[in-house]
């Protein structure tokens, strides 16, 4: 095996981990291994799979948290079904039918997929669906600069 043939393993594995660092997203990640060469199809898998598996970790991690938190405030004889109005938990049911998919389509551009992803767990959405649309924007997301990337790239040269 060469060593052009070892380096080129190691950019695929670049492009997993990175992906996976906070606050760089594979849609970023993707388009860098593209410019640099690397398969475009296995970079965007890779680049996804990355972000994906942050996503999860923080999604899961908030979740375990809140949990234990409704645990300590039950156990505390708080009535944690009391504190939320009539009109917060309608606000709950909009935010998360309508709003935790503006979220999770638009949060990867401006504020982060594992902040976006923190933000709808924060508001109490559903952690499924939470899942569901934040593997939903990813994908996009990544595929979407990852065809512009590769055929941007072709055109260019």
């Amino acid at each position: 095996m060469r060593i052009e043939d070892y380096l080129q393993d190691w950019s695929y594995l670049a492009v997993f981990l990175l992906s996976a660092l906070p606050w760089v997203e594979s849609a970023g990640v993707v388009v860098v291994a593209i410019a640099f060469g690397l398969n475009s199809v296995l970079s965007a898998i890779l680049a996804f799979a990355g972000n994906w598996m942050t996503v999860l970790l923080v999604v899961f991690l908030f979740d375990r948290w809140q949990r234990r938190r409704a645990r300590k405030r039950a156990a505390g004889g708080e009535d944690v079904t009391s504190q939320d109005s009539k009109k917060g938990k309608r606000a709950h049911r909009i935010f998360v039918k309508y709003g935790l998919p503006g979220l999770s389509i638009i949060g990867p551009l401006l504020i982060g997929t594992e902040i976006a992803a923190a933000f709808g767990m924060l508001f109490k959405a559903p952690r499924r669906n939470v899942l569901i649309w934040m593997t939903v924007s990813l994908a996009f997301w990544t595929a979407l600069f990852a065809v512009a990337a590769h055929y941007g790239i072709t055109f260019m040269t």
